[in-house]
């Protein structure tokens, strides 16, 4: 019997399986959790699906940010080939979707080609816009621009995408070096084990709680004391020291902790009179990622969230739907697949009534079942 790590995704689970062609075309702007779950969707009610994707492999930061410990990279691709081979889906990786504005976000260093936004809706009946969050916070600190400061993502990408085209991407000098990360989520402590397996002289995590608030959870935070990380918390960073350009320490204030905030946790009070510097070669600012999706203005993507469109998750263009960290941030994997089978769900039925003149008709649905397909 095959181990739960070993058994592929199945991208189309909310449907039945391969259906007869519908004669209807979509495109689906982005391959991570959101755009494969909405492509597998579509597929099953016989739509021809088109996925682009500006990297060389779908998966999005599943495949490109996440490390294959906790989501195994071959899972994902069989899932996809699945998708492929059983369901017709075509992937076009390597390709960004541009508008009037160019953006540049990590991962287009893979971009060998660019189509226009309007030149998709030419040619696809309806669109879904379905891209992930590769902007990344800001510490907003004195010497966060020096070299040496990464971002989360920043320094977990290349250690996945060198895999694909290391002439395109080379991984951080790491080896010897004294590794501070700021964060305790999943991504910090990924970054943490990360500067450890590749031979770091010292890693140090800095958090403005306890471990107990740790988002990642205390055992994350013992496992990597464990493999001889150290875990500071109660302190924040104030400023990042350099010479010549480059990061040589971090300073930092002692924390104390206040009255819960909205979420329940209590607040992180800095102390002013506490003060401590490290020796840093590298440091990580490793606070999470926000959604920096195309064509934001254009699509009203504020509108959306607003739930102003009246039609569930199509934008102010019609048939251009959205999904995902495009549409409400950064999320759960889970959450993302499901905004995806929605924002499908809500296309799919759009066409219908659109096909009938009736488009007007739309109401909420109540969520998705695998009737829906039947």
């Amino acid at each position: 019997m095959p181990q739960p790590s070993s058994i592929p995704m199945n991208f189309a689970f909310a449907g039945p399986g391969p259906a007869r062609p519908n004669g209807r075309s979509v495109a689906i702007i982005g391959a991570g959790p959101s755009g494969l779950a909405a492509s597998g969707f579509l597929a099953c009610l016989g739509y021809r699906v088109d996925v682009y994707d500006k990297l060389p492999k779908p998966g999005g930061l599943m495949v490109f940010g996440i490390p294959a410990e906790r989501i195994p990279a071959e899972r994902i691709a069989e899932g996809v080939q699945t998708l492929t081979s059983h369901y017709g889906v075509t992937f076009h990786p390597c390709t960004k979707i541009c508008d009037r504005r160019q953006v540049d976000d990590t991962g287009d260093e893979f971009s060998t080609r660019c189509i226009d936004l309007d030149e998709l809706v030419r040619g696809h009946d309806a669109v879904m816009l379905c891209t992930g969050s590769w902007k990344p916070r800001k510490l907003n600190v004195p010497g966060e621009d020096l070299a040496g400061v990464y971002t989360g993502l920043a320094f977990l990408f290349p250690i996945r995408a060198a895999q694909y085209d290391k002439s395109r991407m080379s991984e951080i000098a790491v080896a010897g070096r004294n590794v501070v990360v700021i964060g305790a989520g999943f991504s910090a402590i990924d970054v943490a084990h990360g500067a450890l397996g590749q031979g770091a002289a010292r890693v140090s995590m800095l958090y403005r709680r306890t471990r107990r608030e740790a988002p990642c959870g205390s055992h994350e935070v013992e496992q990597f004391e464990e493999a001889g990380g150290q875990w500071l918390e109660l302190v924040t960073p104030v400023r990042i020291l350099g010479e010549a350009g480059r990061v040589t320490g971090i300073e930092c204030i002692q924390c104390h902790l206040g009255e819960p905030d909205e979420d329940g946790r209590r607040r992180a009070v800095p102390d002013s009179c506490a003060k401590m510097v490290l020796p840093a070669d590298i440091v990580v600012a490793a606070i999470g990622e926000t959604a920096s999706p195309p064509f934001a203005e254009r699509l009203g993507l504020d509108s959306v969230r607003k739930n102003e469109i009246h039609w569930l998750q199509m934008t102010r263009m019609d048939g251009v739907f959205v999904a995902g960290d495009a549409l409400s941030g950064p999320s759960k994997i889970g959450k993302a697949v499901y905004s995806g089978l929605r924002a499908a769900q809500s296309l799919s039925r759009w066409l219908t009534l659109k096909s009938l003149n009736r488009e007007f008709e739309y109401r909420e649905e109540p969520p998705i079942t695998r009737e829906d397909l039947r």
